[in-house]
């Protein structure tokens, strides 16, 4: 039933480690730059990617715009289109037909969340290649906090002229009362793309555990002493708590809301566990700062997904047999609610152009995600899996709300 297709990018000799280290370098360093160009009263920051009439090289403005955000024009760079598989060459052939079901004039895509987050760099790296592949020009536009982003979303026409990309949080956030926007009803999903990749479980580097079995054997032995590093409620949050219900275990919750919290917990050993990136992982156990217990992914997903020369300490939970302890969490392209069926077809399938594109596939992979597309139906499958099994584990923490 799942028309589901994972881009082809499997390379990760040490030349294309680099280079991936150096895309996601300069889309942070982008990111941040125009986050210090918004200004510190500003609430978000929009960016523009302009479809080029001929090919030019590329190229940086920035100006003021309303209510203090900054805006950025950039040409994208050479085309390049991934050998993968993608949507049916017809379906694509009738959007393209319909300027790929999108309105004339400029698209938004609206990122929950402040610039230089994997959300946000997944977005830059769709937006460029939807002025490349597409010729569409369109702007990414930043809200510091992600109950606004979704909100304005929300209110958005449903013309298609405002899209964004979401991540479970959107559900989580609803599940637990912490927003108004109830994703279901609110806002039109149009497709699950990303996977968003491994989360790393840690400890610091003098814990009296060295795997994860010896961790949860701990545990057992110490109901409630372990402190896990999280946010109040947050996809975090919802790791431990799958974990624990998965393990019958139980942690003590601390107040760690974002990933450098948790890092210099874990290097001060003040909390006992955090999940982190893959790539902070790394980087700190290099220098003796963590030790790693095992990684937390999609369902079916094995290390070797995101680089098989990682050690054994990297493999997933369920690689090292915890067949439960899996945490489905994809990208979603969302629009307002109310769109109209057709036209939510053709973006769909201008989504699978952008998950195919070469530089677009290879960016994303160098901040972590595994790139993907789905058909309409078998994202709001997916969706909604993953929303049941979120509901599940607000329910089994004491956290839920809403249905």
């Amino acid at each position: 039933m799942r028309d589901r297709i994972i881009c082809v990018c499997k390379d990760l000799s040490p030349e294309n480690k680099e280079e991936n280290m150096k895309k996601r370098l300069f889309a942070i360093a982008l990111a941040a730059t125009m986050a210090i160009a918004t200004g510190c009263g500003s609430s978000s920051t929009t960016s523009t990617t302009a479809a080029p009439a001929t090919e030019t090289k590329a190229a940086e403005t920035t100006k003021a715009a309303e209510a203090g955000a900054s805006t950025e024009t950039a040409a994208a760079p050479a085309a390049s289109i991934a050998d993968v598989e993608t949507a049916a060459q017809a379906d694509i052939d009738a959007a393209a037909a319909e300027n790929y079901g999108f309105p004339k004039g400029t698209i938004t895509w609206v990122v929950p969340g402040k610039a230089g987050g994997g959300s946000d760099l997944a977005t830059r790296y769709l937006s460029e290649a939807m002025t490349k592949d597409l010729g569409i020009t369109n702007t990414v536009t930043n809200f510091d906090s992600n109950t606004v982003g979704h909100q304005n979303v929300a209110n958005a026409k449903p013309d298609g002229s405002t899209i964004m990309l979401a991540t479970g949080a959107l559900n989580i956030q609803w599940i637990t009362g912490n927003a108004e926007v109830n994703p279901k009803t609110d806002l039109t999903l149009i497709a699950a793309l990303d996977d968003n990749g491994f989360s790393a479980l840690c400890a610091p580097v003098n814990a009296p555990f060295n795997t994860f079995d010896e961790m949860i054997e701990y545990a057992k032995q110490n109901p409630g002493k372990l402190n896990a590093g999280m946010p109040s409620s947050g996809n975090n949050t919802f790791q431990f708590g799958k974990l624990q219900q998965a393990e019958d275990i139980q942690l003590n919750a601390v107040e760690a809301s974002s990933e450098s919290d948790r890092l210099t917990n874990l290097a001060g050993g003040f909390i006992d566990l955090g999940f982190v990136g893959i790539g902070n992982a790394q980087e700190y156990e290099k220098a003796g700062k963590l030790k790693v217990l095992g990684t937390m992914a999609g369902d079916g997903l094995t290390i070797a997904d995101y680089d098989a020369s990682l050690g054994d300490q990297y493999k997933t939970l369920q690689e090292q047999g915890h067949q439960d302890l899996y945490w489905n969490v994809k990208h979603y392209v969302y629009g307002p609610a109310g769109m109209d069926e057709a036209q939510v077809q053709k973006i769909n399938a201008a989504m699978s152009v952008l998950e195919s594109d070469a530089d677009c596939n290879a960016g994303l992979r160098s901040i972590g995600h595994i790139p993907e597309w789905h058909n309409v139906e078998d994202s709001i499958a997916i969706r909604d899996a993953e929303y049941a099994a979120e509901v599940a584990v607000g329910e089994f923490l004491g956290k839920k709300v809403n249905d």
